[in-house]
């Protein structure tokens, strides 16, 4: 009985091969697919803050009051993070619904401006925190906004 022996060479392999490489193309898909999922992920939960921009074109009418403001500071201290509400003494977040019902007083939440000034260090989460307990209260324009250098007031 003879052998014949196959021809192992690297021309003899690739003859072998029919059709394109699809190695590239699946690892393309790939990237594409993981980078879908990871947006996706990031962008789900924070789907409740609403940014307003004022329309083009609008115009503010001088009869009725301007709405009370309230400014909310959160800020990192000893490791935990406080609020402050229109400059008030500092308080837990535990206690900032008890300072954001005190500093409405009798306006009502849909006639109220809430600005939240979180520091630098101000945990993100307790900001969240904050902004839901806000629309919990029943308060419905909130804006983010950055705290100002020092010795500058904010306009009313």
């Amino acid at each position: 009985m003879k052998h014949t022996w196959r021809n192992r060479s690297a021309s003899a392999l690739n003859e072998m091969h029919y059709g394109p490489n699809m190695t590239p193309m699946v690892d393309v898909v790939m990237v594409i697919l993981i980078f879908f999922m990871a947006s996706a992920v990031v962008l789900g939960p924070e789907f409740f803050v609403q940014a307003r921009l004022p329309k083009s074109g609008a115009v503010r009418s001088d009869a009725a009051p301007p709405p009370t403001r309230l400014t909310i500071r959160v800020e990192r201290e000893s490791g935990r993070a406080l609020v402050r509400v229109n400059d008030a003494a500092a308080a837990d977040i535990a206690a900032a619904r008890g300072a954001i019902i005190e500093a409405l007083g009798t306006t009502s939440p849909a006639d109220a401006v809430v600005v939240m000034l979180p520091s630098d260090d101000a945990p993100y989460e307790e900001v969240v925190r904050l902004h839901a307990l806000c629309k919990e209260l029943g308060l419905t324009r909130i804006a983010l906004g950055e705290p100002p250098a020092r010795g500058v007031e904010l306009p009313d």
